[in-house]
């Protein structure tokens, strides 16, 4: 009786025993499982951190909206000034204000997202950025500092250089003359649209240098402000803030929402300024690259009626000059 059930223990415990080729198939079958959840779940992250980038847009545009309410007009893009002349190149206007020279528009929406306290502190009187290099050493530097504060609303959650907190050298690391270091300045994910062809001049000696803004067909130009009223092609169907990444760290790093910070659209969004994954050249990337973004297919852009649209990178270059001027008089359907 004992062998019997003996034998009849050990028949179970073969039975309930798992085979090598049992084993593998069940691995194999977890395998296929995680092959097929894992781009699903990166995709709902990724939905996640493009709708949370779109409420970012939503937020910049009502702030902007707040500001053309409160001083009558949108902040200018940014305020460069040229001192000397340059060939190529237009003048600043005569006899024009030294006040607020080299700020963008990120700093004038500060008190418009709830950045007062920091908008305060700012010496709006120091030459921060007299045409672009280098900064006042008279009264500038304290701006740099306060500058180089994140803006978590200015950033895109799909960035993750910009999510880990990297800032942005003011000189670069390539900019002949200036050989500063990565880490000046806060980055941003966003740029002002400021017309919708090449806004610098193409000149040997000074390519940096940018040209008559005042004739620029955007929203958001140097020494510009844009009311309303002069959005003749209608504010739903006009650029006004649109998306851009960056280049790899100890380079020119994505935008910094302090000064400059404007773009033209003659290069499309995603599109031959920039490299596969929609991050900029390295070197003088404002001024080769376009839109871009690390959200699949296209950009972000908040309206110059505060709404916010995705555009595709696939986008016909015409039809995006059209949503780029304010008063082009085109006529055009897109179906937002």
């Amino acid at each position: 009786m004992m062998d019997r059930s003996n034998h009849k223990s050990e028949i179970r415990n073969q039975k309930s025993a798992f085979t090598l080729v049992e084993l593998l198939v069940v691995i194999t079958i977890i395998g296929i499982l995680i092959a097929l959840l894992l781009p699903a779940v990166q995709a709902a992250r990724e939905a996640a951190r493009r709708l949370q980038c779109q409420n970012n847009f939503k937020q910049v545009g009502v702030a902007l909206h707040n500001y053309h309410t409160v001083i009558g007009c949108f902040p200018p893009g940014t305020m460069s000034l040229f001192p000397l002349p340059v060939a190529g190149c237009a003048d600043a206007p005569p006899g024009f204000p030294r006040e607020f020279v080299g700020v963008g528009w990120g700093t004038f929406i500060l008190p418009y997202i709830e950045q007062q306290s920091l908008y305060d502190k700012f010496n709006f009187k120091a030459n921060n950025w007299a045409y672009g290099w280098p900064p006042d050493p008279a009264g500038a530097t304290g701006n740099l500092i306060l500058a180089a504060t994140r803006q978590q609303v200015y950033l895109c959650p799909s960035d993750s250089q910009a999510q880990s907190g990297e800032r942005m050298g003011y000189t670069g690391t390539t900019y002949p003359g200036h050989p500063g270091k990565p880490g000046d300045l806060a980055m941003s994910n966003m740029t002002g649209i400021c017309d919708s062809v090449s806004t610098f001049c193409d000149t040997a000696l000074q390519p940096y240098h940018q040209k008559q803004f005042r004739e620029a067909d955007g929203v958001m130009a140097n020494i510009q402000a844009c009311k309303i009223a002069d959005i003749k092609d209608g504010t739903s169907n006009t650029l006004m803030i649109g998306e851009i990444t960056g280049a790899g760290p100890g380079s020119y790093t994505a935008q910094f929402w302090f000064c400059w910070g404007v773009y033209s659209t003659e290069r499309g969004i995603n599109g031959p300024g920039t490299i596969p994954g929609g991050q900029n050249p390295a070197a003088f990337s404002w001024f080769t690259a376009g839109l871009s973004s690390y959200h699949p297919d296209g950009c972000n852009f908040t309206m110059a009626d505060g709404s916010v649209q995705f555009l595709s990178q696939n986008i016909d270059a015409t039809l995006l000059k059209c949503l780029t001027t304010r008063a082009g008089g085109e006529v055009f359907h897109y179906g937002f």
